[in-house]
């Protein structure tokens, strides 16, 4: 007997896209492949962005880095939340129900939490610690929970094949 859980993401699996999806041979491969590849873009750009908070190649500019990275961040999250959302959307009903698909969702929300608290306050003083400078304690703590969480992130998004 299926749960009222289990029903309540059919629509989407049945959506015309969702059938396509998985009806065409390399419908899955293809979105997955996207996925993957603005996942390392995604995770490239934060990693150097948060290894230069951290104290690596202090020459370089904050600001500049993330004029230049940020841009391709928010491209590539929204490639990975559009192909995440198109993989979701095949198995709905089971990914819907699985502890590190629901974690990972968690996770994500965390990474917003933690890069809206230092877009929004700490990097505002940039101009003090731009370059050659420490970086404070404040930017070097959000730069580290954002390893952390970005990396858990991808570990749940890869458990949820196996959980």
């Amino acid at each position: 007997m299926e749960s009222v859980a289990d029903t309540d993401w059919l629509w989407l699996e049945k959506s015309a896209l969702s059938v396509a999806i998985r009806q065409w041979t390399w419908g899955y491969p293809i979105v997955e492949t996207v996925h993957i590849l603005g996942l390392a873009i995604l995770f490239g750009s934060v990693v150097m962005f948060d290894l230069r908070l951290l104290g690596f190649s202090r020459h370089l500019l904050v600001s500049d880095m993330a004029r230049h990275l940020l841009p391709w961040a928010y491209l590539s999250f929204a490639i990975v939340a559009l192909s995440g959302f198109l993989m979701f959307a095949v198995d709905a009903s089971v990914i819907a129900t699985n502890p590190a698909f629901r974690l990972k969702l968690i996770l994500i929300a965390a990474t917003s939490v933690n890069a809206a608290v230092f877009h929004g306050g700490i990097y505002r003083s940039v101009k003090l610690w731009n370059r050659g400078v420490k970086a404070p304690a404040t930017a070097r703590i959000t730069a580290i929970f954002s390893l952390i969480l970005w990396t858990a992130v991808i570990v749940c998004g890869r458990l949820i094949a196996y959980v």
